[in-house]
């Protein structure tokens, strides 16, 4: 018996001790009312945006800015110089044939560069690969079922890539090609398996060019120049200009298409078309005066800034906000403006 009030006793002193213990700390501790908030961290924080002040050559040719403003590419005349604007620091991609075109990727660092080859005659080939400028590193465009580059038959050594167009989610590029002179316009679509087919679509005069994911997949929209429509390579017509000219400005993450109409280049409206959605319910936007095609930018989440050079300035049409800037223009990327005074590219944040 005595044993067992032994152990009763000393296994009492410790739950004894930590009552106090407990007692305690209420007391010092947490006397009072007391509120507790549980606040849940997004540890996966948007990146914010830095400031950039790099330096590129006064002649530097194509230069470009990728859509987070973490890098500024140009051609010297013989490779690619990729700036990283976080270090100011300097890669350089080398090109083993003459560059043809070259495009950042809508929402990554990466940029796709289309190179021609020589075929040993009068025939070149477009030959593409992709450049991860956070990994430094080169990618051919390969189909791995195949174990097999991408290449693609030009029919003269006239023929250039004009236009890239990206879908979006669904992986999908599309490119045309032309040559300077009134030669027929091709286009290539490249899937995300890199298999590549050509696009029927109307011979036009073709015009700019874009891509969305509508309800039967990716599509291509596309500037028919000769009858002054915007059409689908489904066979649909979006705009028929009777009234002006249509413009293909752009399409947004939403499969949003900006159409502008005007007359000579110059914009008076702004049409915001969907073809998931009836017409009667797209957007207009009536410009204060004519603009330039050129100087309308669409962002992907969809706002439209207008660049007015003489001031300095540019407009998001859809919130009223103006964004100064120093220097000639140059791009506008997800934080602000990119511009150019001299060798030096500054930003201007939104």
């Amino acid at each position: 018996m005595k044993k067992l009030k032994r152990i009763i006793v000393w296994t009492m002193i410790p739950i004894v001790m930590e009552l106090a213990g407990l007692l305690l700390v209420d007391k010092f501790y947490f006397g009072g009312d007391s509120n507790f908030n549980i606040k849940k961290v997004d540890t996966t924080s948007k990146q914010t945006a830095n400031k950039i002040s790099v330096k590129i050559p006064e002649d530097a040719k194509m230069v470009k800015v990728s859509y987070s403003g973490n890098y500024i590419s140009y051609y010297d005349g013989q490779s690619l110089q990729v700036i990283d604007t976080l270090k100011n620091s300097k890669k350089e991609v080398d090109l083993q044939n003459d560059l043809s075109y070259y495009t950042w990727n809508l929402d990554t660092d990466n940029i796709l560069v289309a190179e021609k080859t020589s075929g040993g005659s009068e025939s070149r080939n477009l030959k593409f690969e992709t450049y991860d400028a956070k990994r430094d590193s080169t990618y051919p465009l390969k189909n791995e079922e195949k174990k097999q580059e991408l290449s693609i038959l030009l029919p003269d050594n006239s023929y250039d890539v004009k236009h890239i167009a990206f879908s979006g989610a669904s992986n999908v590029i599309y490119v045309s090609s032309a040559t300077n002179g009134e030669g027929s316009s091709r286009i290539y679509r490249i899937d995300v398996m890199i298999r590549m087919n050509l696009v029927n679509f109307v011979r036009c005069q073709l015009g700019n060019m874009a891509a969305i994911n509508g309800t039967n997949g990716d599509e291509l929209i596309y500037e028919d120049r000769t009858s002054n429509r915007i059409r689908t390579s489904r066979g649909g017509i979006i705009a028929t200009g009777e009234n002006a000219m249509h413009y293909l400005l752009n399409t947004d993450n939403d499969d949003n298409i900006y159409i502008g109409n005007g007359e000579d280049n110059k914009v008076n409206k702004i049409i915001v078309a969907n073809l998931k959605t009836n017409k009667s319910s797209w957007k207009e936007y009536t410009l204060p005066g004519p603009v330039n095609k050129n100087d309308i930018y669409i962002t992907r989440s969809g706002n439209i800034y207008i660049n007015d050079s003489k001031n300095s300035q540019v407009k998001d049409i859809t919130t009223g906000k103006v964004t100064k800037y120093s220097g000639n223009f140059v791009s506008i990327y997800k934080y602000g403006v990119i511009s150019q005074d001299g060798k030096k590219l500054t930003n201007s944040l939104f």
